[in-house]
């Protein structure tokens, strides 16, 4: 196991960096500095076919490397990240009629779509430690789905997208919250053990 600060990776030098990995982690945190270096190395996981998985922050990395590629341009970004994108990969969580902003803390319960590798893994039902603000651009959607993205699995409203995955890739896939903090010893989550596996065969 290799830990490379984010903050180090850019397109220049992500293959230098990555090449030999046998799968890539994008964990979670609230530190934006790491953002563009967690989605220059998401976008090589995507091209060079090495197993990339995302944890919260990771996911949204993930997410907004292969909407880039998908609608080829870089002015896609995390809201807190790149303010001045002009599209928002992710944007806050408004609720209720004055469009407060909600903090999703704590154990959610997550709809699983039949089918998906996610739900393979998790069974019918299944929980997710959350702690964030932002949901994933619903506008999105469709154009990650060009390139066999989809939304594997969603909150109880529907509205916030909880896991993607991608069906044309040796592994790519991540959760909106913290499966992390779901393992335990000799009981790993089931999203890192699948993660592991394909990069064991990637070896």
């Amino acid at each position: 196991m290799r830990f490379i600060a984010a903050q180090e990776i850019d397109r220049n030098n992500a293959e230098t960096l990555l090449a030999d990995a046998h799968g890539i982690l994008l964990p979670g945190g609230a530190d934006m500095a790491r953002v563009a270096g967690q989605i220059e190395a998401a976008r090589f996981g995507w091209l060079a076919s090495i197993p990339v998985v995302g944890l919260c922050l990771g996911m949204q990395s993930m997410a907004t490397a292969i909407a880039r590629l998908a609608l080829k341009s870089d002015e896609i970004g995390i809201k807190d990240a790149q303010p001045d994108a002009r599209v928002a990969s992710f944007e806050p969580i408004h609720v209720g009629e004055d469009g407060m902003s909600l903090h999703r803390l704590g154990l959610r319960q997550i709809s699983l779509v039949p089918g998906s590798r996610i739900a393979a893994m998790l069974g019918a039902q299944a929980s997710i430690l959350c702690n964030h603000r932002y949901r994933l651009n619903p506008a999105l959607e469709a154009p990650l789905a060009t390139l066999g993205v989809t939304v594997s699995a969603h909150d109880e409203s529907g509205s916030i997208a909880d896991a993607i995955e991608a069906d044309k890739h040796p592994f790519v896939a991540g959760m909106q919250g913290h499966p992390e903090l779901s393992s335990r010893d000799g009981a790993p989550h089931p999203l890192l053990t699948e993660f592991l596996e394909a990069a064991a065969r990637r070896s």
